[in-house]
């Protein structure tokens, strides 16, 4: 049996309509339990969607093929790419800085290909995270597990009964408590409450405005101060 229970999130972009649903049923056997694999559309807009796995699937690499995969990557740098093409393509100018891919697999593309790969992806996966645990925050979401880089959250809020993860490309809910956060130990000192509501990431700080309680993050967006914590941001930012 060809199938796993895996934990990933998966998606798949192809240039080719009617071949994406053929191997969308393949990899929605290695999708977690009620967590169908996205399929991308071919004109894909940024931002997108954050997934574990992203399978890129072309018959020659296009600039078309390249916009998609520096998206995808863009997206996420914990993403893993990988790239699904004919054996006798050049897919080459894929191995760049801006697409980093993490693997490749051939047309046609098989259940046993697909689970070897899935597999070093988890294997991978527990390493970073046993590595770089205060560099990662790990949360389920939909029934699937969830990693997010630190770096990349703007903030918490808390929003009908759950936690809203806040980045500059996408907003992730879950059921959580920004009460349990903020006591948890999961996330680094530099997360502060800094609203009954909200947690803040002090590296994210722009600006404090103390006239209209409201903090100014990198990039633009305000979210609110309370006056009962602007004394503990402000000594925590100086």
């Amino acid at each position: 049996m060809d199938s796993m229970n895996s934990i990933l999130t998966l998606a798949l972009w192809d240039t080719n309509a009617k071949r994406a649903y053929s191997i969308k049923d393949r990899l929605d056997m290695f999708a977690p339990d009620n967590k169908e694999v996205t399929v991308f559309p071919v004109e894909i807009q940024p931002p997108l969607e954050e997934h574990d796995v992203v399978f890129v699937s072309f018959d020659k690499c296009t600039g078309g093929v390249l916009y998609a995969a520096q998206a995808f990557r863009q997206t996420s740098e914990a993403m893993f790419l990988i790239l699904v093409c004919d054996n006798s393509s050049d897919f080459s100018s894929c191995f760049r800085p801006t697409i980093r891919p993490s693997g490749v697999l051939f047309h046609p593309v098989q259940n046993t290909q697909i689970r070897s790969v899935l597999e070093e992806v988890e294997s991978e996966m527990q390493r970073l995270a046993y590595k770089n645990a205060e560099d990662v925050f790990a949360f389920k979401s939909d029934g699937a597990l969830r990693r997010i880089p630190v770096n990349d959250i703007l903030f918490f809020e808390a929003r009908n009964k759950k936690v809203s993860i806040r980045t500059a490309g996408q907003e992730i809910a879950y059921y959580d408590t920004i009460e349990n956060l903020a006591a948890g130990g999961e996330l680094p000192p530099y997360f502060m409450r800094c609203h009954r509501s909200y947690l803040v990431n002090l590296r994210k700080v722009a600006e404090l405005h103390s006239a209209t309680s409201t903090i100014k993050l990198v990039g633009g967006e305000q979210i609110p101060l309370s006056r009962s914590h602007q004394a503990a941001i402000r000594e925590a930012l100086s």
